[in-house]
């Protein structure tokens, strides 16, 4: 695929660190990669750097980070004509599994094959607090959890640090009462979390919205209701959601809409692609096919987009 201008953008603290000890113009230039590479050492500097590269007319975004690379940058992304390819080098890489990208030892050589091979697609993004997502927004437990985990935890352990942090709060944390206002229907139950979803995977390898797309113009809710015992269900809604089968898990509800409004009492902490994003309440809605991405053609195997 012929780019006029590729900008290869290194989060250097993506994968624990490891990012920043890459000699990323070499890497590049034994795969024959004639790119503009940049260093961004703040999400600021980030922002600014792919801002102005939009601006101006750039044609390819490579991101070597994760999801919260991704995130910080979608506000210059959003209904730009700059395209965006993925190196996934960081802690749980949503998004490229999504795409259907090649991690680890893959990640770089994947990565710029699907730029020059790969397939266009415009994919929904999602609006909430005035802000860009693309993979979902939550509240309740997985939003504590977020919140709690302390960063250089999370830098030494990656996703299992979420893990660890949730053990030890899922034995404190109490459910809230949540409004769930669709377009043509509330709901309203006492939950322990609340999903609403873009992607079909949410972290790691998991899925826990199996009939979600990326491009189908829709979100999907998806909640945990907080019904007698529900601390020893929630092991039974980990294994199904890790496992390919919560659209079979009884403990499990779903609802499909364009827009939706949480409203939690008392007001619960929010997670947006894995970033804290605030407490409850939340309006949420979808910008179809808002933003343009590189997808891999073909796929690469499930064993090594996990």
């Amino acid at each position: 695929m012929e780019r006029k201008e590729v900008l290869f953008l290194v989060n250097p603290f993506a994968g624990g660190g490891k990012a920043g000890r890459v000699d990323w113009q070499r890497a590049l230039a034994s795969l024959c990669a004639d790119w503009q590479v940049e260093i961004a050492r703040t999400p600021d500097d980030a922002l600014t750097l792919v801002t102005n590269f939009c601006q101006s007319g750039g044609d390819l975004l490579v991101v070597a980070g994760g999801d919260g690379t991704v995130h910080t940058l979608l506000p210059a992304l959003v209904h730009s004509t700059t395209a965006l390819a993925l190196c996934p080098i960081g802690t749980s890489n949503v998004l490229a599994r999504e795409l259907g990208y090649p991690l680890g030892r893959h990640a770089l050589r994947g990565c710029v094959q699907a730029v020059l091979a790969g397939q266009g697609r415009q994919i929904d993004v999602g609006i909430v607090l005035n802000r860009p997502f693309v993979l979902m927004v939550s509240a309740g437990l997985d939003a504590h959890v977020v919140r709690c985990v302390p960063e250089p935890l999370k830098r030494s352990l990656g996703v299992y640090a979420f893990l660890w942090t949730g053990l030890q709060e899922l034995r404190r944390y109490q459910p809230a009462r949540y409004r769930m206002v669709l377009p043509d229907k509330q709901m309203e139950e006492e939950a322990v979390i609340v999903v609403v979803a873009n992607t079909s995977r949410y972290g790691w390898f998991t899925t826990i919205a199996p009939h979600a797309r990326i491009d189908d113009g829709v979100l999907d809710l998806v909640w945990l209701p907080a019904g007698r015992g529900w601390r020893r269900a929630i092991w039974h809604v980990f294994l199904d959601v890790m496992t390919g089968r919560a659209g079979r898990c009884p403990h499990l509800r779903f609802e499909r809409a364009r827009e939706v409004r949480i409203v939690a009492v008392p007001a619960q902490p929010a997670q947006c692609d894995g970033e804290p994003a605030g407490e409850t309440p939340l309006s949420i809605s979808v910008l179809p096919r808002a933003l343009r991405v590189i997808a891999p053609s073909p796929r690469a195997p499930w064993r090594s987009a996990v």
